[in-house]
């Protein structure tokens, strides 16, 4: 039953990062009204902090989870909340900030061993 919700969940996850996506780039050329692309955008970044926070309890360091945590809970609420000046800059932060420590992490510490 796990297996059968996992699967279908992250399926679901996939048809909706795409529907987005496709209503992002046929934005390029229908030119959608703005609230229209605010409703994507949002869409958007709840799905990118979604998948943070579900890769954030993928980690055993509790610093990894605590960031990837932070930085998808903020990219989530940053739709909900009021502009203000350093809300874009924080938002590109906790995009960026993942991705960066993602390059960064050794694949795994067995792979070390076996290079050795």
């Amino acid at each position: 039953m796990t297996e059968f919700l996992k699967n279908n969940t992250f399926k679901i996850y996939r048809i909706l990062i795409g529907i987005v996506l496709i209503g992002k780039i046929s934005n390029w050329f229908l030119n959608y009204s703005d609230e229209t692309n605010k409703i994507l955008s949002t869409a958007m970044f709840c799905l990118i902090g979604i998948a943070y926070l579900a890769f954030s309890w993928a980690f055993d360091k509790t610093i990894l989870k605590l960031i990837l945590g932070i930085c998808g809970i903020y990219l989530i609420l940053k739709n909900f909340i009021p502009d203000f000046s350093l809300n874009s800059i924080i938002g590109i932060v906790c995009i960026l900030t993942p991705l960066i420590i993602g390059k960064f992490l050794p694949e795994d510490d067995d792979e070390e061993i076996i290079k050795e």
